[in-house]
């Protein structure tokens, strides 16, 4: 459950509360990266400090510790502290997670960017011969090296006669 910012006031100290506040937007997209990850370490540090009273509470009910008693409300508090301290550690982590995608988005971007330049600047110089014929799917048919003759086979013929006479009529004529 997450708590108010009246909340924290009445259950933390001030400096406790200050502290947690650098961990709610808008101050923490503030803080620079090392700011961020000191208030991380301390709110960690708060936070086991808690959950060890906790647990050396506990075992002093059970007769173990140094300090004999049980005190419900303390123990009762002293889980709120830890729940305070645990959603700003969990606010302060989701900030570092959100810088870090976008550290990456951002180096993506560029790397991109530089490799689409490099691949127009390729294209402009590259001067690379033909490979020339390549492998394919099954046999292809050779280019013939015979001289095509112009003209239709059944025109023949008909050419080479017309010829004849034509070379007819000029020898009458000389």
């Amino acid at each position: 459950m997450a708590v108010t910012r009246s909340d924290l006031r009445h259950v933390l100290s001030k400096e406790d509360a200050d502290l947690v506040e650098q961990a709610r937007h808008p101050g923490l997209s503030e803080l620079t990266s090392e700011e961020l990850r000191q208030l991380s370490t301390r709110l960690r540090e708060r936070r086991d400090r808690s959950t060890r009273l906790i647990n050396n509470h506990r075992r002093s009910t059970k007769g173990r510790g140094s300090q004999a008693g049980s005190v419900e409300k303390y123990e009762a508090n002293q889980r709120r502290y830890a729940a305070i301290y645990a959603e700003a550690i969990s606010r302060t982590n989701k900030e570092r997670s959100r810088r870090t995608a976008r550290a990456r988005r951002e180096e993506l971007v560029t790397n991109s960017r530089r490799a689409l330049a490099r691949k127009q600047d390729g294209a402009k110089t590259a001067n690379r011969p033909e490979s020339g014929a390549t492998a394919g799917a099954g046999m292809k048919a050779k280019a013939s090296t015979r001289t095509r003759k112009v003209g239709a086979p059944s025109e023949k013929g008909r050419v080479s006669q017309a010829t004849k006479v034509a070379q007819a009529k000029k020898d009458a004529k000389a």
